[in-house]
């Protein structure tokens, strides 16, 4: 009985460790900020905190793409450059019935303000029935610090940009 414990152990590790390593390597992939998400459309994609990300890399690796899916009719929130909201580059956003809010901000504190820069190529977001989804393209190289890009999501359950979030996560992406 102890045997076929520790297989069934070491069967789920060696899974969950190879779920866990994903890595964003450059890829031909070029997804379109529509709002939703298509099979195979980006290279990586994982649940973290019952959202699920997505994530592609251009081939020349100086664009990054971004896709969120929360389980959520309010607002979600895609923040870079920090696992915390101060200094993070947020983009925020939401869909009011068909009037859709993306707003740039920049964390502050445990806040955030609007950013005095667009630093999005492209970005939509679209509610699909009881989830939204957000879709960015943005500038790579600022955000990859050595080997990781640090991203904060969540989201909350308003249509609003002020409302706190109902759920959060804090991912560290490893980037080839």
């Amino acid at each position: 009985m102890r045997k076929k414990v520790w297989l069934v152990l070491i069967a789920l590790f060696g899974w969950t460790w190879a779920v866990g390593a994903q890595v964003l390597q450059p890829s031909n992939l070029v997804p379109v900020a529509d709002g939703q998400v298509q099979a195979n459309e980006y290279s990586l994609r994982a649940t973290y905190s019952g959202m699920v990300l997505s994530a592609s890399l251009s081939q020349d690796g100086t664009t990054l793409y971004l896709a969120l899916e929360a389980p959520t009719k309010g607002w979600v929130s895609i923040g870079l450059g920090s696992l915390r909201m101060d200094g993070a580059f947020m983009v925020l956003a939401y869909d009011a019935e068909g009037k859709t809010v993306i707003s740039e901000q920049t964390g502050k504190g445990h806040g955030h303000k609007p950013n005095p820069s667009t630093l999005l190529t492209a970005g939509a977001v679209k509610e699909n029935g009881a989830s939204t989804v957000l879709e960015i393209a943005v500038g790579a190289r600022k955000f990859i610090s050595g080997n990781t890009i640090k991203l904060l999501i969540s989201y909350g359950n308003k249509d609003d940009l002020t409302t706190k979030h109902a759920r959060y996560a804090q991912v560290e992406l490893p980037v080839k």
